[in-house]
């Protein structure tokens, strides 16, 4: 499974919900019937890896040094460059571009929760020693069965639309990856923030 640094992010939703999708082939994603789950749980976007993944770090993470941070990126990375980047790069792209994107996104959802985002809401705890491994553990963990969408469905539609529309889509994008594909089961879903009950 690849890492991916907005993995991260939609790891930043500490709530019993997320987008569908999930890691690279060797995940098992359900291809979830339509009257199991919404239409918008089956479209989860690209593949990366998070393991190295660094959100945009606040003046308490571990940046480097200013004078040995590289110059942030022009945009986001191209498909499959983001496993290339170097740490520095990643956490330069966070910092200016990513943190921002994912704080306004959260915190439009829910301010009181997400307004004051850090680089731990998705990355855990491990974010103030400068280790960013995704998916997180400490995130809450999915059931990507059939049933399991229609229980988060049923439990947490609101979070789960959030997940699955607004943060797997951004998140990807940031990414320079593409949205996940049941048929394949390749792309950036759930499974790069996340981890499987």
């Amino acid at each position: 499974m690849k890492l991916t640094a907005l993995a991260s992010l939609l790891a930043l939703v500490a709530v019993p919900v997320v987008a569908c999708g999930g890691g690279g082939p060797e995940s098992a994603q359900p291809t979830t019937p339509a009257a199991s789950a919404p239409a918008a749980v089956s479209a989860a976007p690209a593949e990366t890896t998070a393991a190295s993944a660094a959100p945009a770090a606040p003046a308490e993470s571990v940046a480097p040094a200013a004078s040995s941070a590289p110059a942030p990126q022009a945009g986001p990375p191209g498909p499959g460059e983001w496993d290339k980047w170097s740490h520095d790069q990643k956490l330069a792209y966070m910092k200016s571009t990513v943190m921002g994107k994912e704080k306004a996104l959260f915190s439009g959802y829910d301010s009181g929760k997400y307004g004051d985002m850090k680089c731990k809401t998705c990355h855990g705890a491990g974010a103030a020693e400068g280790k960013f491994k995704m998916p997180n553990p400490e995130l809450p963990k999915l059931d990507l069965s059939p049933e399991g969408f229609k229980k988060l469905a049923k439990k947490s539609p609101k979070m789960l639309d959030f997940m699955s529309k607004q943060v797997v889509p951004q998140t990807a994008a940031l990414l320079g990856e593409q949205p996940y594909d049941p048929k394949t089961k390749i792309g950036f879903g759930c499974l790069e923030c996340h981890t499987k009950k």
